[in-house]
């Protein structure tokens, strides 16, 4: 049985109140919220950008879009849309959704308070005359939002900043949208890695998992890596921003959608990473510790595994624990790079 989140529990305390149109949910949890608010004549659709999110309410029945922003039009009389964690998302998804609402429209934003609902009015004003706290509990808050502020159409593009990656030989140009990834910059991380993949030179079937805007594939493709370059991600935004990316520089890569390993096929003679470890305001490592689980299935025969990650992470433990030839190619204060191999 799926368990009804917290902000999923106070949308449906809500349930009666809702108005009998057709509802759109935007960002929603994986459990059946939907199921539980939709009536005959108040049909539920759903969009998120997180694919484990949509796999998981596509198996449960649910009419759900992958995507990092509607890419239709069509007016709508109601939105509840679950925050994002982060505030500039926020304002993106708010602008998107303040567009998209019909006259006399409604929009519902849930969230919990530790994410930083309760600073969100100040967001929900730019974008609408009428905002109201509806409810509180279990740690969450619930606003109401109407009668939209006209202003200028919502365009992705907008909200894109592009910033220069100097690399040895090359500059790459990266386009990220907010929600991404160390959006706008390079992180500390991601830099101590390519410093060590200079030195290395991964060639053949490259896979860059949680690639983000792609940093670390663009940089080995502007650098002359050879083979075929993977960008995997959970992300449509991030996704969205990886293929700008490639085509800002003429570079050419595929671009995978998967929750973890899931969608990965075949083997990769190098698999590299600046592994998640936050689930919305979370710090969630499952998908870290599944993904050095099962990662060296996925490695060819003399196939190698390069990472980096905080210090104070569990990563070296679980890498050692799959792999037996695992060594040290950086570290400072904040970071380590790890290299590891199969077990032969």
């Amino acid at each position: 049985m799926i368990t009804v989140e917290n902000v999923s529990q106070l949308i449906l305390r809500h349930r009666a109140s809702l108005p009998e149109v057709p509802i759109e949910l935007i960002g929603p949890a994986a459990d059946r919220l939907f199921r539980e608010i939709a009536t005959p004549i108040r049909p539920v659709k759903l969009a998120t950008d997180r694919f484990g999110v949509f796999r998981v309410l596509e198996k449960m029945g649910a009419d759900v879009r992958f995507e990092p922003w509607a890419k239709t039009k069509n007016s709508l009389a109601c939105i509840i849309l679950n925050l994002p964690r982060e505030k500039a998302r926020l304002a993106m998804r708010l602008h998107e959704a303040s567009a998209r609402l019909a006259p006399g429209g409604r929009l519902f934003l849930a969230g919990a308070n530790r994410a930083g609902i309760k600073s969100s009015p100040r967001v929900l004003d730019q974008f609408f005359f009428r905002v109201e706290k509806r409810d509180s509990a279990r740690h969450c808050t619930l606003f109401e939002a109407s009668d939209t502020r006209s202003g200028k159409p919502f365009e992705p593009n907008d909200y894109e900043h592009r910033w220069t990656l100097d690399v040895p030989g090359a500059s790459v140009q990266i386009a990220s949208l907010p929600g991404v990834f160390a959006h706008g910059r390079l992180d500390l991380g991601s830099a101590l890695l390519l410093d060590s993949l200079q030195a290395l030179q991964p060639s053949g079937r490259i896979l860059d998992f949680a690639c983000g805007a792609g940093v670390i594939g663009l940089a080995l493709l502007a650098t002359g890596a050879s083979g075929e370059v993977t960008l995997l991600d959970d992300s449509a935004l991030a996704l969205e921003c990886a293929g700008r990316s490639l085509e800002i520089n003429g570079l050419r890569a595929n671009r995978l959608a998967s929750d973890g390993l899931s969608e990965a096929n075949g083997r990769y003679d190098w698999i590299v990473s600046n592994p998640p470890f936050h689930q919305g305001v979370n710090n969630d490592l499952d998908v870290a510790r599944a993904f050095f689980r099962d990662a060296g299935t996925f490695l060819a025969e003399n196939g190698r595994i390069c990472v980096v990650f905080n210090r104070h992470l569990p990563y070296g433990r679980w890498l050692r624990e799959s792999f037996n030839r695992v060594e040290i190619l950086a570290q400072n204060r904040e970071f380590t790079v790890l290299s590891a191999r199969n077990k032969q």
